[in-house]
């Protein structure tokens, strides 16, 4: 996908709720062009879907031939314990053949939890999964092994919240699943709110790849800078703010407020 691809999946999906910062919006097209280019097909695999806001641009992603699959709870929230999300069958179908009506043809939905899902569901050929489901620890566990099952040798796998502070469960149950399986993935690259990770074996196939990501060759952020991190005994492309704002309140206040509001926020920082 180009740049071009990107600012119109952005403009088109604006309207749709749902969790996708832009810069991983642009990873996920850089790295889909790059397995076009090194001819890596599949299928396309979505855990945890909300109304479709990231399927719309998997389905954006299909090659010929190739499948999107996705599972979710949808109407069965009874069983989202956690309550991340709340994930709309009727909603995702709606965004979904308006924005990426190419990928209806051939889509599989399976509404119910992921550890029900089978080889045959997810199929065996998956060179992108993209993991948003529950976000406990047993369940990232969970997800993380479907993946492994799913994935190709050269496939993709994509973790979700794995540093946010508001799911702590997520990056818990990432590395439970290290410690228990410490080679079956490498992670490659980290992003915005997501871990992108590959089967070890295939990570000197996108390493050249992603030194042209961060040297600006498949987009431009604004927001972000790429440098080389350690994490989990790897070299890691990290997207990393070029600026915090909140550690400029004042500053940041200043932006978006003007006389007495902002006069009224600063009275809040006055200790009594």
């Amino acid at each position: 996908m180009t740049e071009d691809q990107v600012r119109q999946f952005l403009d088109d999906t604006s309207s749709v709720e749902g969790w996708f910062f832009p810069i991983d919006v642009s990873l996920f097209a850089a790295l889909d062009e790059i397995q076009k280019r090194e001819g890596i097909t599949g299928d396309l695999f979505e855990i945890g879907v909300h109304h479709g806001k990231s399927a719309i641009l998997l389905g954006r992603m299909l090659n010929d031939g190739e499948r999107l699959g996705v599972c979710d709870v949808f109407g069965q929230q009874e069983l989202n314990v956690d309550h991340s999300g709340e994930g709309s069958r009727d909603l995702f179908l709606r965004n979904l053949s308006r924005y990426a009506p190419a990928a209806v043809d051939g889509l599989r939905v399976f509404c119910k939890r992921s550890d029900q899902l089978t080889a045959e569901e997810t199929t065996t050929r998956c060179r992108f999964i993209h993991i948003d489901g529950g976000h406990r620890p047993a369940d990232v566990v969970n997800d993380l092994q479907v993946a492994e099952r799913a994935l190709l040798a050269d496939g993709i796998v994509v973790v979700d919240d794995p540093f946010n502070p508001s799911w702590p469960g997520v990056g818990e149950g990432l590395y439970d699943y290290f410690a228990r399986q410490p080679r079956a993935f490498a992670p490659i690259v980290i992003g915005g709110n997501k871990a992108y990770f590959v089967r070890e074996a295939a990570t000197e196939r996108y390493r050249p790849w992603l030194e042209r990501i961060a040297n600006g060759e498949f987009f431009q952020s604004p927001a972000f800078r790429f440098e080389s991190k350690e994490w989990l005994g790897c070299r890691v492309l990290t997207a990393s703010r070029r600026e915090w704002v909140d550690l400029r309140p004042i500053a940041a206040a200043q932006t978006h407020l003007r006389g007495s509001a902002l006069r009224k926020w600063l009275l809040k920082l006055i200790p009594n």
